[in-house]
């Protein structure tokens, strides 16, 4: 009958409605919960620039088939360094693909000059904390850690790693963090850049974990989109 027609239709446009916040309900609550279980923070795009290039222009860095060996000195480390060490080394690790091997502690100190040429039998790198009056350039205040990676022949073949141990003493775990992820970021062959959103920046703005530009780089440094082991 006519009369009963336009009931039916707003019935049918209620039910539609309905199915659809049904719908949409659920996807939106979905949505939202994926969200939260993921805390990766969003990277920021940048730059990144290298400490040398081959003849070829390709990055200088560590040989892709040789685990890094590495030592640490102990002495005058923060508390919650042994930690803080190995996971900054396990983030390296998987941004380039290289590997690294820890071998112990050494009184060995660190040394602007070649120091590392006394390292024990198969290690190639040392990490060390260094009082700020026994470091130079940790005397003006103005630098908290320095790295330096020594080629031998075509690649790297020897580094060190040197940490104000003063600044670390008052320093908060991720200002720690930060510090030492920039300074293995020189290590394995990445330079300063003039981006301040990346960590490799020498003028760090309270960047804490590598950004997108510093992961660009230290993949190009490894064999995950660099040198491949052969």
């Amino acid at each position: 009958m006519p009369a009963s027609s336009p009931p039916r239709r707003r019935s049918r446009v209620r039910v539609a409605a309905l199915l659809l916040v049904v719908v949409e309900v659920p996807l939106l609550l979905a949505m939202l919960v994926a969200q939260l279980a993921d805390p990766t923070p969003a990277r920021a795009a940048g730059e990144h620039a290298f400490l040398q290039r081959a003849a070829d222009g390709t990055p200088v860095t560590w040989d892709p088939c040789s685990p890094i060996g590495y030592v640490v000195n102990w002495d005058h480390a923060p508390d919650g360094a042994v930690q803080l060490v190995a996971e900054a080394v396990d983030t390296v690790e998987a941004a380039t693909g290289l590997t690294f091997t820890a071998l112990g502690s050494t009184r060995l100190t660190p040394a602007t000059t070649r120091a590392t040429d006394a390292l024990p039998a198969g290690a190639e790198v040392l990490v060390a904390w260094a009082p700020a009056a026994d470091d130079p350039l940790f005397r003006t205040g103005d630098v908290v850690g320095w790295a330096r990676p020594v080629p031998v022949g075509p690649v790297y073949g020897r580094g060190q790693v040197a940490l104000d141990a003063d600044w670390y003493a008052d320093a908060t775990p991720e200002q720690a963090r930060a510090v030492l992820l920039h300074e293995l970021g020189h290590l394995v062959g990445l330079d300063h850049v003039e981006d301040t959103s990346q960590l490799m920046s020498d003028r760090n703005v309270g960047t804490e974990e590598y950004q997108q530009g510093d992961l660009e780089g230290l993949a190009r440094l490894g064999p995950l989109a660099g040198p491949r082991c052969a």
